[in-house]
């Protein structure tokens, strides 16, 4: 295996060129000095890559773009040259680069997250025929981040040990000069992470999954405005991305985080006051409808690639029509959208909500108060909430047999929403292990409704789609037989996934699961509903 190089905070630049002069007098090279040099970190928003254990680095000499993709210890894993920065994993040309970091970020644009500034100078050691065999940097930096304020700040000071493949030896006498006689100590952290934290700058924070720590002896009703509190945080946080329509995931996140809001309103019963409850449940319903449509037509439009698939090579080519008609009604309803964050109800939505959430809780409830569970420790609601949803699912899908009707299919994956919402919002009361299997076997089942539902809902919608598109012109007759195939295929793929359906609920209905569901959540004292 080839050594990688090793990055030595310093804590002077004093202390560097010593080391630097040092290594010139025991090694023959070339001290060179070189300008400013502009480097740019590329992820998602939630930080994808990051959290893959890569990097994304660009740079440009002002005719080229290089893009490496790196792991977080330096090892390289793919190199490119390019005109520009990609802004979709698309955008790269057909290659094993570009499958590979389609399978990471998927639909999410690849934003600029930070840019390092460096300057120094850097000895190239040098062999007795002048051929270099290992390079020692000296290296000032300095961070910028993304945001509504972007932040310069500067780096620790680096002493970067870097080899040449073939002259194992010789770089490895260069470390025992760093490490022996300056008794420098290898940096810990790896360059973005050294930068991340120099910014403050947190990805796991920005991952779309909840976090809020709760403790089961905690009050419900502060534990719920909590949960709630990092709910508006998500809403705020993806909101700029919704209104630039950046990516599609900006707006799903967004509708998640308003759908769990609604989700704990009506699922946490008797702890915040009922005109409360109904007037933010009306409220977020009306948020939620808002961005109904524009998601909606994200979907298709992510959905075009199977599509063409699905269809043979000469019909596929015919769903262009399709295509320009789901962005030009996309883009108009992304422009209705916006209206809706513009307007006076949205603002005065997220402050009075923020302002409900910011109260404190009152010290104590009387028992007849409107909110009779306020006071109950969260983990018996938790326990008792969680326990009724999952019985009400398990009920519900053992009645449900080949003759019954598609809707008592999608009642029950509108319970396992619930079902799974419960689960998220409490996950930190319960072992991490165990919360992970059940919330895994609850998505297969999940999945198979969902794909069923949406199937069901898709060859209705893509009829309406062809009505409308023959109303506009947009629709030739080699189009109108594309989507009638694909209409064909959508309900053929719509039976297997009915016939999906037993098996994938008798996994999750398991004795395993179900002792797994016990010995979490039932309990002997229940809680009032």
């Amino acid at each position: 295996m080839n050594p990688q190089s090793v990055r030595y905070p310093i804590e002077s630049q004093i202390r560097g060129r010593e080391a630097l002069k040092s290594a010139s007098e025991r090694f023959p090279g070339r001290l060179k000095t070189h300008p400013d040099r502009r480097s740019t970190y590329l992820d998602t928003f939630d930080w994808r890559l990051y959290r893959d254990g890569g990097s994304l680095l660009s740079s440009t000499d002002g005719r080229v773009t290089v893009l490496r993709w790196n792991c977080l210890d330096g090892t390289p894993v793919f190199r490119a040259r390019l005109r520009a920065n990609p802004e979709f994993a698309w955008d790269l040309p057909a290659s094993p680069f570009r499958n590979a970091l389609d399978s990471v970020v998927e639909m999410r644009r690849l934003l600029l997250r930070l840019e390092i500034t460096s300057r120094g100078e850097t000895l190239h050691v040098l062999d007795a025929n002048q051929k270099t065999v290992a390079r020692l940097h000296f290296e000032t930096a300095s961070a910028t981040g993304t945001g509504s304020v972007p932040k310069t700040l500067a780096l620790p000071i680096l002493l970067i040990a870097e080899p040449i493949r073939g002259y194992a030896r010789e770089f490895q006498a260069l470390v025992d000069l760093l490490e022996d006689e300056f008794q420098l100590q290898a940096a810990s952290s790896d360059p973005l992470t050294m930068a991340l934290e120099t910014l403050g700058l947190e990805p796991s924070a920005s991952s779309g999954r909840l976090t809020v720590q709760l403790a089961p002896e905690m009050r419900t009703d502060e534990a719920t405005k909590r949960i709630h509190k990092e709910l508006l945080q998500a809403i705020l946080d993806n909101e700029e991305g919704v209104r630039q329509d950046l990516d599609t995931e900006f707006l799903h996140d967004f509708r998640v985080a308003v759908r769990r809001t609604r989700s704990a309103l009506t699922q946490i019963k008797k702890v915040y006051p009922p005109d409360v409850v109904e007037h933010f449940k009306r409220q977020f319903a009306w948020l939620g409808q808002a961005t109904g449509p524009t998601r909606d037509l994200d979907v298709y439009l992510l959905k075009m690639p199977d599509y063409r698939a699905t269809l043979p090579e000469y019909l596929q080519t015919h769903l262009e029509p399709l295509q320009e008609f789901l962005i030009r009604h996309q883009r108009l309803e992304h422009r209705r959208l916006v209206e809706d964050l513009d307007s006076q109800r949205y603002s005065q939505l997220l402050e009075s909500w923020r302002s409900f959430l910011d109260d404190p809780v009152p010290e104590a409830a009387s028992a007849t108060s409107d909110s009779p569970q306020a006071e109950i420790p969260v983990g018996k609601t938790a326990s008792n909430r969680i326990w009724k949803a999952y019985r009400r699912v398990l009920k519900q899908g053992q009645s449900i047999d080949g003759g019954s009707p598609p809707e008592s299919l999608h009642r029950l994956r509108i319970d396992c929403k619930k079902l799974r919402y419960l689960l998220e919002l409490f996950r930190s009361l319960y072992d991490k292990q165990e919360m992970g299997t059940l919330v895994k076997a609850l998505k297969r089942l999940q999945d198979n409704l969902g794909d069923f539902n949406d199937l069901e809902v898709q060859q209705a919608t893509l009829q309406s789609f062809a009505h409308d598109m023959f109303q506009e012109g947009l629709a030739t007759v080699e189009t109108l037989m594309a989507l009638g195939r694909l209409v064909d295929r959508l309900e053929s793929r719509q039976a297997e996934e009915r016939q999906r359906f037993q098996r994938e609920f008798a996994k999750f209905a398991s004795r395993k699961n179900r002792s797994r569901f016990r010995a979490l959540f039932e309990q002997h004292e229940t809680v009032a509903t």
